[in-house]
């Protein structure tokens, strides 16, 4: 869990990643006094960033991430599947699941979780990884179910009653480099041996070129959506009047 703290802290990818989610939260969420949910919430970095917003939980699937995160002085940390939040309905103002989704066997199930326990125009914001021809060791090691288009993921998303405030591919201008590089892979290495990129030594040259490309969309998403790239983010709403989607699961 050390090694994946370090990575979410200092990895080109998570640091890019982060920053344009935190500039699409300020444009969609008010700052302060808000009851937020972290689901998926790993190390806790993500929940660090995330108490400018206001009161921040974390829920993971993992009982050595909520150790972790509590060791780092993180309060509040449920251990829970996604798929049954011991959590009762309305509680969040502002939920993330950043790239969990696609690990989870029934997704539709999740986001009525999700639906269920947000409040009335509430935000609830995902992040996926984007196109099933980019699939490549990272989706092997991690253990995921799918990659997603866009339209997939919105469909899934309104069919749950969720209003779609904005839906964009990111990591637009790395497209082509990461889908050669999976390509190449995928043709050379023969002996089935895997690899996470996040365990890869980058030049730090490199490093800080593919992060200032990556963060440079950030601006740009505030005002546009990108048609095509590495991943997709979306921020859906709850609007008032959805119809509660299931009973309590618990008293949270």
């Amino acid at each position: 869990m050390e090694k994946y703290s370090h990575s979410e802290k200092h990895h080109w990818w998570h640091r890019a990643r982060r920053h344009i989610i935190l500039t699409l939260l300020s444009k969609y969420v008010l700052k302060g006094h808000q009851d937020i949910l972290d689901i998926g919430c790993g190390p806790g970095e993500t929940m660090s960033y995330l108490e400018r917003f206001g009161r921040v939980i974390g829920i993971d699937v993992s009982d050595d991430a909520v150790r972790f995160c509590k060791g780092r002085g993180h309060e509040y940390i449920l251990c829970a599947s996604a798929e049954n939040l011991p959590i009762k309905g309305e509680s969040f103002s502002l939920i993330t699941m950043l790239d969990v989704l696609e690990h989870i066997e029934d997704d539709t199930k999740v986001i009525h979780e999700l639906v269920r326990i947000c409040k009335p125009d509430g935000v609830i914001v995902l992040t996926t990884p984007a196109y099933q021809f980019l699939w490549g060791d990272i989706d092997e090691i991690c253990r995921h179910k799918r990659r997603y288009t866009a339209s997939e993921l919105c469909n899934k998303l309104k069919t749950a009653g969720l209003h779609i405030e904005k839906v964009s591919y990111m990591n637009a201008l790395l497209l082509p480099v990461t889908w050669l590089m999976r390509r190449l892979r995928a043709i050379t290495v023969r002996d089935g041996s895997l690899q996470s990129p996040f365990d890869k030594n980058y030049p730090a040259w490199l490093a800080s070129t593919f992060e200032s490309l990556f963060k440079l969309e950030a601006m740009f998403l505030k005002i546009w959506d990108l048609p095509f790239g590495v991943s997709i983010i979306c921020v859906a709403r709850r609007t008032p009047h959805i119809p509660f989607p299931s009973p309590l699961v618990g008293e949270g």
